[in-house]
């Protein structure tokens, strides 16, 4: 039942070497010790420079510093200015990990290296943004060697537990894995990393979520597993808004807080941006206004599902201590009613990893047919307004 619609193509091998630079190690990994403090996640700021300001002005209001702060890959893709974002990026001090798209420009690739079904539309429309992309930062090598030295992967501590950051698995920097990926999926990716790894921090996929991983055994202990969305781009939710994550360890080290947030930005105006040069589709524009991905090819069917539910803030509790086996997905509501961090309202929701190995908390509290009568009427929608627009 979690089949995907299409079959995505398979996964291109990481090289066993990346270039040295931005404090990486030979190996491409980037190691920042322990952080004291929460820790601030987010990915995806995909050439929206609208949205990457709203998220650095949200740091600063949260009073979290730029070390203990990560983008998870993808500085530069669907918007308008793939050089502002870039450049406000590299400055900003925040800790930055390479996405396939920083991967592809960096090394002067032909395509966006995004993991596209090749007869796909995701994959046509990328062959417009990546060439916008690459004409903007013609002149700008600083830019495109910032993007080819940075690590493939980023680890740290906190609150006791050692995460690694990666773009899309640690098999693949464009693997998708969505909040419907089976349980060993996901664990495959720990297999591939040193064993002292508890959590694993994704991005590439869009779609926010957390999940706690059972012990496979006596001997092995329960892993996290948490994609903190984008930002530069909706979660196909039906609502404008961007998604970030942040970790807050407890005092005593015991339990760790896993939070959801929602961000408000000016979508409007990244959206003007793109219609103001004929040369980009305008179907990414239309995407962040409306909060529907103009193509849903790479989706599986859960994940079609629920398009056009809006996500809610969220909050997951890891007790790292007790073994146990748990689903966070942002709870989804047909409203948009979700609280941004700028109103200092606490999330709505909190749910606990609990102790039965049997225990899913996948907070989904609409019926499957409601689910698949609303993915059907986007679709219907959608294709009326591709015709009408000339998408």
């Amino acid at each position: 039942d979690r089949t995907p619609l299409v079959r995505l193509v398979p996964p291109r091998p990481l090289p066993a070497m990346a270039p040295r630079g931005n404090g990486a190690s030979g190996d491409g990994v980037l190691d920042l010790g322990k952080l004291e403090g929460p820790v601030l996640l987010f990915g995806g700021a995909y050439s929206n420079l609208q949205a990457l300001e709203a998220m650095l002005s949200v740091a600063k209001e949260l009073r979290i510093p730029a070390k203990n702060t990560i983008h998870t890959g993808d500085v530069v893709a669907y918007c308008a200015q793939p050089r502002e974002t870039t450049e406000l990026l590299k400055t900003s001090g925040v800790h930055c990990l390479m996405g396939n798209c920083e991967e592809s420009i960096g090394l002067a690739k032909l395509d966006c290296g995004c993991g596209f079904p090749e007869d796909s539309k995701c994959n046509e429309y990328s062959v417009n943004w990546y060439s916008h992309v690459t004409k903007e930062l013609v002149g700008h090598d600083h830019l495109r060697h910032w993007m080819a030295a940075l690590p493939r992967r980023i680890e740290f501590e906190t609150g006791g537990r050692r995460f690694a950051v990666l773009h899309g698995s640690a098999r693949n920097i464009s693997e998708f894995l969505w909040p419907s990926t089976p349980d060993d999926q996901l664990g495959a990716s720990f297999q591939a990393l040193p064993p002292n790894i508890d959590g694993i921090i994704s991005g590439h996929s869009g779609i926010p979520y957390a999940r706690v991983l059972p012990a496979a055994s006596a001997a092995r202990r329960e892993r996290l597993w948490v994609n903190a969305g984008v930002v530069g781009m909706p979660a196909n939710d039906g609502t404008s808004r961007g998604w970030y994550a942040a970790l807050t360890p407890a005092a005593d080290g015991g339990e760790l807080k896993v939070s959801f947030h929602a961000l408000s930005y000016d979508a409007r105006a990244a959206a003007e941006a793109i219609f103001a040069r004929p040369q980009l589709v305008r179907g990414y524009a239309d995407s962040l206004l409306s909060g529907i991905w103009p193509s849903h090819d790479v989706l599986p069917l859960q994940e079609q599902m629920e398009t056009g539910i809006a996500l809610e803030e969220s909050t997951l509790v890891w007790c790292h201590s007790v073994a146990s086996s748990g689903h966070e997905k942002l709870p989804q509501t047909p409203s948009t009613g979700a609280v941004t961090p700028s109103t200092g309202t606490a999330a709505p929701s909190t749910t606990k990893a609990a102790t039965s190995n049997s225990q899913s908390a996948v907070l989904v509290p609409i019926a499957a047919a409601t689910l698949a009568a609303v993915a059907v009427f986007v679709m219907m929608w959608q294709r009326g307004h591709a015709k009408r627009t000339g998408i």
